[in-house]
């Protein structure tokens, strides 16, 4: 029997104004997520940004461009320096407070100018046969017997200049490696004494010139040159001996108007000698033999052979190399001893008068006293 269709469902529907229901996830999971995310994210740029920064703090940042130990021996060495010379000024100072000492018999400072030192006879060799006995002084005795040496180049680069002095009658005593490059044939001296330039012959000199080894030159003079007065020889020389280097450096040279007019030509522009002086630092042997000293007058390039006397005019040594360190700032100048020289002219024939004794020169010639500006003792102004 068919059944009767059944009834249509009712539509159940909500009640109106109830809320709706939704998951719980859905609303604080995706907050939390990124919070969590973000600490995270900080947490490692904080550990990186440690990581980095111990990094560089254990670099050099700084590339080392020199020796540091090397930097840090020479500022102690150069502090050392600056102290000693510090102890030295205030010892000088107080010593100008109170009164200074002098020995008795000790004759002339070595700070007495040698425009005005008198020369003895006994610091002179003896006088030439026909010229008059040297009256004068120590400077004007340099000036006549100490000359310019000076010529063209053998190999035509240029000119040649050095220093010699008188030490014989017609003789005159420099340095062989001063005339060694120059043409023999046109060598000259000149000094203000000779008035313009004389061509010498070469008569002897030592073979193979170098530092450290005997270095000796003889020029002969010609017959009509006008007399200069030989300078004395001696042997004694020690440490602290205070003494002079003459001759013509090229360092002082090169700002004189005379001597560059005389290189363009103008053999009646003869510059003036120049004169340092200082102290006899050691008397040394070389492993050559020779026989040097270190001082500390000052001398360049054109003082070779030039003479180192002490201040009574008499020749100790021989002015021929200099050693300088640019690094330290030193410089040293050295002359060879006048034993060498005595052996060399011994050896070539020249008759010359070795002078003995300690050097006592002459005080100088008292100066007339001055008028005074001081007034009258009277009542003062008021």
């Amino acid at each position: 029997m068919p059944m009767p269709p059944a009834a249509p469902a009712a539509a159940v529907t909500a009640p109106t104004g109830a809320r709706t229901v939704s998951s719980a996830w859905n609303w604080w999971l995706l907050p939390v997520g990124v919070l969590v995310a973000l600490i995270f994210l900080g947490l490692g740029f904080w550990l990186g940004w440690q990581l980095i920064s111990d990094r560089i703090a254990a670099q050099r940042l700084v590339a080392p461009v020199a020796d540091a130990s090397r930097i840090d021996e020479q500022v102690a060495r150069q502090r050392q320096t600056n102290e000693a010379l510090q102890r030295e000024i205030e010892q000088a100072r107080q010593a100008m407070q109170g009164d200074v000492c002098r020995p008795e018999g000790f004759g002339q400072s070595p700070l007495t100018p040698p425009q005005i030192t008198p020369i003895q006879p006994s610091a002179l060799p003896p006088t030439p046969q026909g010229q008059q006995a040297f009256q004068g002084t120590l400077i004007e005795l340099l000036d006549q017997a100490t000359v310019l040496v000076l010529g063209p180049l053998a190999n035509g680069q240029g000119v040649g200049t050095g220093t010699g002095f008188v030490v014989a009658p017609g003789l005159v005593i420099t340095n062989a490696h001063v005339v060694a490059p120059l043409d023999p044939a046109r060598t000259y001296v000149v000094n203000r004494r000779l008035g313009r330039p004389y061509t010498v012959q070469v008569v002897a000199q030592t073979p193979d010139p170098a530092p450290g080894r005997a270095d000796f030159a003889l020029l002969r003079l010609p017959g009509n040159v006008p007399p200069l007065s030989p300078l004395g020889l001696t042997r004694v020389a020690s440490r602290l001996d205070p003494v002079i280097a003459a001759g013509f450096p090229q360092a002082i040279m090169q700002t004189d108007a005379n001597f560059q007019a005389l290189l363009d030509g103008n053999i009646r522009a003869i510059p003036e000698l120049a004169v340092t002086d200082g102290l006899i630092s050691a008397v040394q042997n070389l492993p050559s033999g020779l026989v040097v000293m270190p001082h500390t007058a000052a001398i360049s390039r054109g003082n070779s052979g030039g003479p180192l006397v002490d201040r009574c005019g008499r020749v100790v040594g021989v002015n021929t190399f200099g050693f300088f360190n640019a690094e330290q700032g030193e410089r040293v100048s050295y002359a060879q001893k006048e034993d060498s020289l005595l052996a060399f002219l011994t050896a070539n024939n020249v008759p010359v008068a070795e002078l003995m004794g300690a050097c006592q020169p002459a005080a100088p010639a008292p100066q007339p006293p001055t008028a005074s500006a001081t007034p009258p003792a009277g009542p003062a102004a008021t």
